[in-house]
């Protein structure tokens, strides 16, 4: 079978017991795949024993394929069945915010994961305190900063 291109970019990171998230869709099931292995490897650097979450920010028409969204569901199953206690998102740069508001939420009630939505990264960063999850503010802040997805209006 032809492996097809990847659609949608994203980068991944850690800080403390938080995984960080930043990237624009749409995704396909390569991408999805790839990334998933990325992320695996940022959540074997925790420390299982203390809570963790998760800060995703996403950008543009972040939507998956129904075989992309599969694999996305099983991987938040999974995810939470290895302690994953909270997600907050924030979705910019989109004209169809409330189509992936509602894909992301019925995955993420599915998976029994606490979630919201928010409006921007301090916000998130608060929201995931209060589930006492530690974190670094400032490393967070500076790679939301520096993973910005965020297209040029065309000239």
């Amino acid at each position: 079978m032809k492996k097809l291109q990847e659609h949608g970019e994203y980068v991944a990171g850690r800080s403390q017991q938080t995984i960080m998230f930043a990237a624009r869709g749409p995704w396909n099931d390569e991408t999805l795949v790839r990334g998933s292995k990325e992320m695996g490897q940022n959540i074997k650097q925790l420390n299982m024993s203390k809570p963790w979450g998760f800060i995703s920010c996403l950008f543009g028409e972040s939507l998956m394929t129904p075989s992309a969204y599969k694999l996305f569901l099983k991987h938040t199953v999974i995810r939470k069945s290895k302690g994953m206690r909270c997600l907050a998102v924030i979705i910019e740069d989109s004209d169809i915010v409330n189509t992936i508001m509602s894909q992301l939420t019925e995955a993420y009630q599915y998976a029994g994961v606490d979630f919201a939505f928010l409006t921007d990264i301090e916000s998130a960063i608060t929201w995931i305190e209060h589930h006492e999850i530690e974190l670094d503010e400032q490393q967070i802040t500076d790679f939301f900063r520096h993973n910005r997805f965020v297209q040029s209006p065309p000239l």
